[in-house]
C-alpha cells in the first residue's frame, strides 16, 4: 500500500503549480472550504505500489465522519499502464490529469446552487441528489438554500419512514435529523437552522481534519428575507 509521504512527493508538482490546492494527508482539496468540499483523494490498493486518484464533491453541513464518493468519478491513466511509484512517468502524469480532467470539473462547484446543478441526473445517473436514496442529503440542502417548505415535506417523510421501519441504517439516521430539523422547521426557526448547519460543518471539519482550511460563511438560508 502506498503511503502518505508517497502521495505528498508525488503531487509537490500539482501544489506548485496551483496555489489554490492544499494537501491534507491523502487528500488534495481546493480552498478555502466553504460548504462544499472539493478535492482528488489519493487512496492506496492492495498493491503496495499503486496510487487510486479519485475526484469528488461533498456537502461539508451534513455531518460526516469520512470522505464520501458517490459524487466523484476514478481516475484512470490515460495511457498505457497505472499509476504505479516504480514508473517514473505515473506521477507527473497523474499531476497532469487531475489538471486537466478533475480540476476544471471542481473549481466551477463554489456555492450550493452549483452542487444542485452538478449532482444532476445527467452526470451521475446512480447517485443524483433528487434520488430517494439522497433524502437526508437533500434536506440539508433544501434548508441551506431556504427552501423550508421542500425541506419541510422530506423532514415528514424521513420522521415517517422512521417510524414504520424495523431495521437499516436509514432508520436511525432519517429519524435523527427528522428529530434535529423537524422541531425548528415547524417553527420557522431559520436561526436555529443556520446553527444546525453550521455545526455540522464544525463537525465534518473537525473529522476530516479540515480546520486550517475552513472557512465559515453564511448560508443562503441566512441571506434571504424572512
Amino acid at each position: 500500500m502506498t503511503t502518505i509521504s508517497q502521495v505528498k512527493r508525488a503531487v509537490q508538482p500539482l501544489l506548485q503549480r496551483n496555489p489554490d490546492l492544499a494537501l491534507v494527508g491523502r487528500l488534495v482539496v481546493i480552498k478555502p472550504v466553504h460548504h462544499i468540499l472539493r478535492g482528488v483523494y489519493i487512496d492506496r490498493s492492495l498493491d503496495a505500489n499503486l496510487f487510486v486518484p479519485t475526484w469528488f464533491v461533498m456537502l461539508m453541513f451534513k455531518p460526516k465522519d469520512s470522505i464520501s464518493f458517490a459524487w466523484g468519478d476514478r481516475m484512470y491513466r490515460p495511457t498505457a499502464g497505472r499509476w504505479d511509484v516504480t514508473d517514473p512517468q505515473a506521477s507527473p502524469l497523474m499531476c497532469e490529469e487531475i489538471e486537466r480532467v478533475a480540476l476544471p470539473l471542481l473549481r466551477k462547484v463554489q456555492s450550493i446552487d452549483d452542487l444542485v446543478r452538478f449532482t444532476s441526473k445527467k452526470r451521475f445517473k446512480d447517485y443524483y441528489l433528487d434520488l430517494d436514496l439522497h433524502k437526508d442529503k437533500k434536506i440539508y440542502v433544501d434548508v441551506a438554500r431556504g427552501d423550508l417548505e421542500s425541506a419541510s415535506k422530506l423532514c415528514a417523510f424521513l420522521a415517517e419512514f422512521a417510524r414504520t421501519t424495523e431495521v437499516g441504517w436509514e432508520r436511525e439516521d432519517y429519524g435523527k435529523i427528522a428529530k434535529t430539523l423537524g422541531p425548528l422547521l415547524a417553527a420557522n426557526d431559520r436561526t436555529g437552522l443556520a446553527q444546525v448547519l453550521r455545526d455540522c460543518e464544525a463537525y465534518s471539519t473537525k473529522k476530516l481534519k479540515l480546520e486550517k482550511l475552513w472557512e465559515p460563511t453564511p448560508f443562503p438560508l441566512e441571506l434571504q428575507r424572512p
